[in-house]
């Protein structure tokens, strides 16, 4: 019996479908990965971010004339956001009072106003225990104080043409800027925070009032602790919320309550307001989108050719072991083997050949229109 002359080609072919076999694996793992991956970050919502709370307060006894604005304008720079608290008085007389700050908006560096001499910069003094009674033990904790005091205040304008343009009135203004102890925005992030997600979330200080008093209701506060005396909000203020350097190719999702203008996001009324949003990178969503395209498709044709070479190997065990081991049975009447009478038989051999080329020209001709798209927007 004549050894087959074929068995080192034999072993090639299987050597072969082994290297094409590992490949087509690593390549569907890999696009399992990161189609799961790009998945989840197209799609996931990050919670809001722990808002502070911001409020005027003056003493009780002291007179309402005077009409007063509590101003927060901030810009998040990367992890950290920057606010700038301003109380903005005018009227008849004279105005003292107290601005508050507590929670995450409390500043862990303050920048100093180019405007005013140092000695007359305003002062942060911390109060380590605030606590006032309002129907029950109100206890606030550790608060900033900033002293406001304008012994030369602007008249307040006509207050038809203040309705009218739909702005505030203006006047004398002191207040401080700093960086808040807390990001105001937050985005989702992958594991250990190694990459983020084009949806981000806005949570603004609570302007105008303090935690556990309602929204529309006025009275005395009588202070337990961290100060003396009884206390009051204003009789007559103005708040307004502006949340500088959102990218105009961002989205607003959602706005709660309904901002007056999108840039910048924008909130004023009579009455204490705490804003929350939703937002949406979009051209950082439409990116992550068209490589979820490519993952997807390149799972299909590696998942779809890795089948194919799997169930040829399962089928064909006994006729390579015999090819390479003791060769095949000699023949009395050998036939010998002919080309197939069609070229399509030949092509026939590669399951789904011709149907993964296309799909591939496809998806990489529809990839590269929406990349193209994307950059145009």
């Amino acid at each position: 019996m004549k050894p087959v002359r074929g068995g080192k080609r034999g072993t090639a072919r299987r050597r072969g479908r082994r290297t094409a076999a590992v490949v087509t694996g690593v390549v569907t793992m890999t696009s399992i990965a990161g189609y799961v991956a790009l998945s989840f970050t197209v799609n996931g919502l990050p919670t809001y971010p722990p808002a502070g709370w911001i409020a005027v307060l003056q003493p009780a006894t002291a007179p309402n004339a005077d009409i007063v604005q509590l101003l927060v304008q901030a810009r998040t720079q990367g992890g950290q956001t920057r606010a700038a608290y301003d109380v903005v008085v005018c009227g008849p007389q004279p105005y003292t009072g107290d601005l508050l700050i507590g929670g995450s908006a409390q500043l862990t560096a303050t920048q100093p106003d180019p405007l005013l001499p140092s000695s007359q910069a305003p002062r942060i003094q911390r109060i380590p225990d605030l606590v006032f009674y309002f129907g029950s033990v109100i206890d606030l904790g550790t608060v900033h104080l900033v002293r406001i005091s304008l012994p030369d205040v602007t008249a307040c304008p006509p207050a038809d043409a203040v309705q009218s343009a739909g702005i505030l009135p203006g006047g004398s203004a002191e207040g401080i800027t700093g960086v808040t102890s807390g990001p105001v925005q937050q985005s989702w992030a992958g594991p250990w925070g190694l990459w983020h997600g084009p949806h981000a979330t806005q949570a603004w200080p609570l302007t105008g009032t303090f935690p556990g008093i309602p929204a529309n209701v006025l009275g005395d506060y009588p202070a337990i602790s961290g100060l003396s005396g009884s206390w009051s909000r204003p009789l007559q203020e103005y708040v307004k919320v502006t949340a500088d350097a959102v990218p105009v190719t961002w989205s607003v999702d959602s706005a709660v309550p309904a901002a007056s203008g999108p840039y910048p996001l924008t909130w004023q009324g009579r009455t204490p307001v705490s804003p929350v949003v939703r937002l949406t990178d979009n051209s950082s969503m439409a990116l992550l989108q068209n490589w979820v395209i490519i993952f997807a498709v390149a799972f299909g044709i590696a998942g779809s050719l890795l089948a194919s070479l799997l169930f040829e190997w399962l089928r064909r065990p006994y006729l390579d072991d015999t090819a390479v081991g003791e060769g095949r049975p000699p023949q009395r009447n050998p036939v010998p083997e002919r080309a197939p009478a069609h070229p399509e038989a030949a092509r026939a051999r590669v399951p789904g050949g011709r149907l993964a080329l296309a799909v591939t020209v496809i998806v990489i001709g529809y990839a590269r229109s929406r990349l193209a798209r994307s950059r145009h927007r």
